[in-house]
């Protein structure tokens, strides 16, 4: 792994885990712990696919897997039974709200710094 890849993965990691921490603090002050479990995870699932859609947002095969995946995550939550069996509970507008804010902004943190960064220069062998 070189210098560029560890330097994209170690902002991409930070943003996603603050993204997911965030959701899932302001659902422990807010609610109930699997409610904040589920938003945490929620955020954590959303950064990652709007991560995805930055890198690649022209390609049609990668827009409609992070709309599937979406409308899975959705599904899975809102599905009372199913979102039971998973460990998570339906969330209402002002969670989704919350965990939609969360992710877009962890997605802005890891898209704007590697394009500020200086980029190092290779090795030579």
């Amino acid at each position: 792994m070189g210098p560029e890849l560890a330097r994209l993965l170690a902002i991409r990691g930070t943003a996603t885990a603050l993204g997911a921490f965030s959701a899932w603090q302001t659902g422990r002050l807010t609610g109930r712990p699997r409610r904040a479990g589920t938003m945490g995870l929620a955020a954590l699932i959303t950064t990652q696919l709007g991560q995805t859609l930055i890198t690649d947002w022209h390609s049609p095969l990668v827009l409609a897997t992070a709309a599937l995946s979406a409308a899975t995550l959705i599904t899975i939550v809102q599905t009372p039974g199913v979102s039971h069996f998973f460990g998570c509970t339906p969330m209402g507008p002002v969670a989704w709200t919350t965990v939609t804010v969360c992710a877009t902004t962890a997605t802005l943190a890891a898209a704007v710094p590697p394009r500020f960064l200086p980029h190092h220069a290779p090795e030579a062998p």
